[in-house]
């Protein structure tokens, strides 16, 4: 009979065959997870018991096919759980890996030589304790394992550490439904993922934004690219099926992972269809509103034979589509990727000296666009792999002497660095464009996330190490490196199971990345001539996109505005109508309105209003430093006695109004009107709901009361009407507000009960000393942070909550009375 080494077991999959020529145990895997079991021969134990950790060494020699991933599962007594995963690394003797101990006895040692079908030698396994090496005790000669496909059918995909690691992970949540009822940490975590996938809202969901942004002609540029797959034509229906766009694969996407943002849905958009001019349109205006200067539209050209090019063709063809535009011939052979097959060409490139001539040619139609992008004058041409053309450098000069030709004067030739490439120059482009995610290999957190499936076999990176790594790569690059950003990056719905995600990525971080990116080019550029380039605006089957979701709303654009909003001129103090405002001021009464008026379409619906109570109320007003000076002085225009400042565009309306309320405090006003101009664009009612807070509060006979009950009760300190009024313990006021609420509570000793009230929509009735526990704070230590356009969750919404708990701590009261 046949006997292996000591200790050594086959495991799952595994049978034995016989012996080879030269004495090695023949094995056979039945399966597509071969697996080699070793427990510790009584000799050994000893040596092992307290061990902290274990080194293994292992003899592997590839046969017939290649080895793939071969990793280790160490036993200390809980079974071979996601702790004790290695894999295994080369060294100059063969495999090793170092497992630390997790309890006082190793019980087994689990061998996964390769996570494919191939044919090895497996020899000279050692186990000992770290730092203690000699010679195999066992002295066996070795063990050969062939892993077969079956008999009858195809064989499944093998998957390896991470797909045993999802059985293990699915093992504990069953235990823990089976023995609590659905309760235990594992089985909520699961719940929570099942939340993911169902696109509730998330704490960065933002608003639409209201109004576009104008950029100046001398700031740096964002470019989107663009892909126009979201529509059917003949060739996908044949190859994907009738219908096929990239929606399909969107929208069966699975989370794959605790907290795994899939599957990712469009908002605002919907499941649009790029063949109709409308959705065209309401881009364009998405992208002005967030300062996105042009569309890069990926170009599909294959020996004359185009794809995808009905929406780039309409865009052409509609001069009312104002946004400038660039191509990227995306020059790639078109293959099965998405069945993860790369050698099933499905419409292939034929690269030549006539090629190159004739994509020109057809390349020029755009180029001759009065909106078509330049830089410098010279029309930006983007070509995607450079590495493939038979020789890049012919290619360009030939490009090159066909613009001149064709009147189009010299072209700014930019390739990417898609796949690693970087020789740029000598492929004669002017410049290179970083294409993130390509060579990221930087925060990757596979093994940290727990998967939520058996077969998951992708790679996890964590989005802000990726953003902190390739920040800290723009010192040392030059002025020819196009920065490129992504706002996330996540291809589960183009490969199940087997996807690259980028988690934790959200506005914030994104807006650092791009904020990082903006100053670079602005520092190494000529002024109006800095580029960066986003991947992309509407990639979702990538999970790279800029376009509005059912998650995170409009965040992504906020936060490219607020990065371009640091090159918008901004008003000052100092402005002259501003100055002339303050210098003439006087207090005329012992009430002030503090108003915040951000939408300048609204100066005369407050002018008309606030014009009735003009002999019992000043009026103090903030407005935006990105307002035109047109805006400014028709507000100046219009309430010729008020006193104005500029605001930042942070904290909503609730940063205005505390600068003001200390103004307010320190001109000796004892009673204040906190008023804003609410729209909340994210409600179908948000104008109707500014008129109803304002007539409530100064409507008919509502100021004079409110004046009144100030007088009355010198211990009221805010005051608005019934049907402001909730709770903090009302359902969802506190689901995205907790954080900055107990922060600031702790700040300004606070108490909170569930019958705790505040006004819902920030406007009130105040008074000044009441609210010093707020006003007496610093900036700093109120943080208000970014402005994303959040509808929830943020400083300002914590500040709205905790309006009456703040005049109680002062030794005031709330009344909703009103």
């Amino acid at each position: 009979m046949t006997m292996l080494p000591p200790g050594l077991k086959p495991g799952r999959d595994v049978a034995i065959e016989g012996v080879d020529a030269q004495g090695r145990v023949v094995l056979v895997g039945t399966g597509d997870d071969p697996q080699m079991i070793w427990t510790p021969p009584k000799a050994e134990r000893a040596a092992l018991r307290a061990a902290r950790t274990v080194r293994i060494d292992v003899k592997l020699e590839g046969l017939d096919g290649e080895l793939v991933g071969p990793a280790l599962f160490a036993d200390w007594g809980d079974g071979f759980s996601e702790d004790s995963y290695a894999r295994l690394k080369a060294g100059p003797d063969g495999w090793f890996a170092s497992l630390p101990a997790r309890s006082r006895q190793l019980v087994r040692v689990r061998l996964d030589p390769s996570e494919g079908p191939c044919c090895f030698t497996v020899g000279n396994l050692t186990v000992k304790p770290a730092g203690h090496l000699g010679s195999d005790p066992r002295g066996w000669k070795g063990v050969a394992i062939q892993a077969l496909k079956p008999a009858l059918g195809p064989l499944r995909k093998p998957v390896g550490a991470v797909w045993r690691k999802g059985r293990a992970i699915a093992g504990q949540v069953r235990a823990s439904r089976a023995q609590t009822g659905d309760a235990g940490p594992v089985r909520a975590a699961y719940t929570h993922a099942i939340q993911v996938s169902k696109n509730l809202r998330s704490p960065h969901f933002a608003a639409p934004i209201a109004a576009p942004i104008t950029m100046p002609a001398d700031a740096p540029k964002v470019v989107a690219f663009y892909l126009p797959q979201f529509h059917p034509f003949p060739e996908n229906d044949a190859w994907w099926g009738k219908g096929f766009t990239e929606w399909t694969n969107v929208s069966k996407a699975q989370p794959q992972f605790l907290g795994h943002y899939q599957p990712r849905l469009p908002g605002d958009l919907g499941f649009y269809d790029l063949r109709q001019r409308e959705v065209l349109a309401q881009q364009v205006e998405l992208a002005k509103g967030a300062g996105v200067h042009a569309f890069c539209f990926h170009y599909y050209w294959f020996a004359g034979k185009r794809l995808l090019e009905k929406p780039i063709e309409l865009y052409l063809a509609d001069p009312t589509l104002d946004l400038p535009f660039a191509l990227c011939w995306a020059n790639e052979n078109w293959t099965r990727r998405w069945d993860g097959d790369e050698t099933d060409v499905l419409m292939a490139q034929k690269h030549s000296p006539e090629d190159d001539q004739a994509v020109f040619e057809d390349m020029a139609r755009y180029i001759r666009d009065p909106r078509y992008l330049r830089v410098g004058g010279k029309p930006v041409l983007v070509l995607y792999r450079p590495e493939i053309l038979p020789d890049a450098k012919a290619t360009t000069d030939r490009w090159r002497e066909q613009a001149r030709a064709m009147g189009l004067g010299e072209l700014r030739l930019l390739c990417t660095t898609a796949f690693g490439f970087q020789d740029y120059a000598s492929h004669g482009f002017d410049g290179i464009i970083d294409f993130p995610p390509h060579a990221i290999v930087e925060g990757e957190i596979t093994k940290s996330v727990t998967p939520l499936h058996e077969n998951f076999t992708g790679k996890v990176y964590d989005y802000p190490a990726v953003v902190r790594h390739k920040l800290s790569e723009l010192s040392s690059v030059d002025a020819a490196f196009v920065p490129g950003v992504m706002p996330g990056w996540d291809n589960q719905a183009r490969k199940p199971w087997a996807g690259h995600a980028f988690h934790n990525a959200d506005p914030e971080s994104y807006l650092t990345w791009l904020s990082g990116a903006l100053k670079h080019v602005e520092a190494k550029h000529p002024k109006g001539e800095g580029l960066v380039f986003v991947n992309a605006w509407n990639e979702w089957g990538e999970g790279a996109y800029l376009e509005p979701d059912r998650w995170f709303g409009h965040g992504y654009l906020h936060a490219t505005r607020a990065a371009l909003g640091a090159y918008v001129p901004r008003l000052t103090d100092a402005h002259p109508l501003v100055a002339e405002a303050r210098a003439g001021f006087q207090k005329r009464a012992d009430a002030v309105v503090l108003l915040h008026l951000f939408y300048p379409e609204l100066i005369d619906w407050f002018a008309q209003r606030l014009a009735a109570t003009a002999g019992d109320l000043d009026v103090m007003i903030t407005v935006p430093e990105s307002w035109s000076e047109d805006d400014l002085a028709r507000a100046r225009a219009a309430f010729p006695a008020a006193h104005f400042a500029i605001a930042e565009n942070r904290g909503r309306d609730i940063r205005p109004f505390v600068e003001t309320l200390r103004r307010a405090r320190a001109l000796g006003y004892s009673v204040f009107c906190k008023l804003h101009s609410k729209r909340s664009p994210h409600r179908a009612q948000g104008d109707e709901w500014r008129a109803e807070l304002f007539d409530g509060l100064l409507g008919g006979e509502a100021a004079s009361l409110a004046l009144r009950a100030f007088a009355q009760d010198p211990k009221l300190g805010l005051l608005a009407s019934s049907e402001a009024r909730m709770r903090i313990g009302d359902p969802d006021v506190m689901d995205n507000n907790w954080t900055a609420v107990k922060r600031l509570s702790a700040r300004m000793g606070l108490k909170l009960e569930p019958e705790t009230p505040f006004a819902a929509g920030s406007m009130f009735w105040g008074r000044t000393e009441a609210f010093a526990p707020l006003s007496d704070l610093t900036d700093a230590e109120i943080d208000f942070g970014p402005e994303l356009g959040r509808v929830d969750g943020t400083t300002a919404h914590a500040i709205e909550r905790l309006t009456a708990a703040i005049v109680g701590r002062a030794g005031y009261r709330a009344s909703f009375e009103l």
